[in-house]
């Protein structure tokens, strides 16, 4: 079957957070969530409608699996911690530019390896590139799988930040550079 990638929608919802629930990787030590990468924080039916309403969140399915999603949001009042120190980050590190928030992003284990993450980049820049300049994502140092996925996809990388005890590093990318060129 065809890995094929859409925006979610309400119906979505339910396996988008028990996908991103699985993601996160509770019940496993410290060292098998980093090889293994882990998605933080927790998500509700409400605050991913918000996601939806706004630059999108993005799925993969095949046939009526899901093998992935990712998220996007605006830049525009995020909440407190790692989502806003990212944007202060990223704007003392590339200035004032149109900037849109990525992640958390997460595959299910049974499609990893199949370009799926690709795939979600690929729309999310082809549906981003004309509203925004910068993609900007954060990942926590101990989160060693998704630090080796960010920079695999040549993500730039500018000067990161701790919140109390926890280092993050902040990646960078032009939605275009991924995103496949538009017809002619």
């Amino acid at each position: 079957m065809t890995i094929r990638v859409r925006r979610s929608g309400p119906d979505d919802r339910a396996a988008i957070l028990r996908l991103m629930a699985a993601a996160r990787g509770d019940g496993l030590s410290p060292d098998e969530r980093a090889e293994r990468g882990f998605v933080q924080g927790t998500m509700d039916e409400a605050v991913l409608a918000r996601f939806e309403a706004g630059t999108g969140v993005f799925l993969a399915e095949e046939g009526d699996r899901l093998a992935g999603f990712a998220m996007t949001s605006g830049a525009v009042d995020p909440p407190d911690g790692p989502p806003r120190r990212t944007l202060e980050a990223a704007r003392a590190a590339v200035g004032d530019q149109r900037i849109f928030l990525y992640g958390p992003a997460a595959v299910d284990p049974s499609f990893q390896g199949r370009g799926v993450l690709s795939l979600l980049l690929r729309e999310l820049g082809a549906q981003l590139r004309d509203r925004f300049d910068l993609g900007v994502a954060f990942v926590e140092d101990a989160n060693r799988k998704s630090l080796a996925v960010h920079r695999h996809y040549g993500m730039t990388e500018v000067p990161g930040f701790s919140v109390g005890e926890r280092r993050y590093h902040v990646f960078t990318f032009e939605p275009a550079q991924f995103a496949l060129p538009e017809a002619k």
